[in-house]
């Protein structure tokens, strides 16, 4: 059986932080939802298609496995 491998899109991922056991925080990568937010004019935000991975069958991944930045 062979596992796919993906990674978590970086065009629409979101970076958060969390506190381990330890109490060190660190990075989570959260996949997107394969959109991404545009500024077209001043204050004029709209929400469009990642071009990375917004018309893929799985938005918010794309294949292979990139390490997290």
């Amino acid at each position: 059986m062979s596992e796919t491998i993906r990674t978590a899109c970086h065009g629409c991922r979101q970076v958060t932080q969390f506190r381990d056991q330890e109490g060190a925080v660190r990075p989570m990568i959260i996949a997107g939802s394969g959109t991404v937010w545009v500024d077209r004019s001043p204050g004029g935000m709209v929400e469009e298609s990642c071009p990375l991975c917004g018309e893929g069958e799985d938005p918010g991944w794309i294949p292979g496995f990139v390490p997290p930045v």
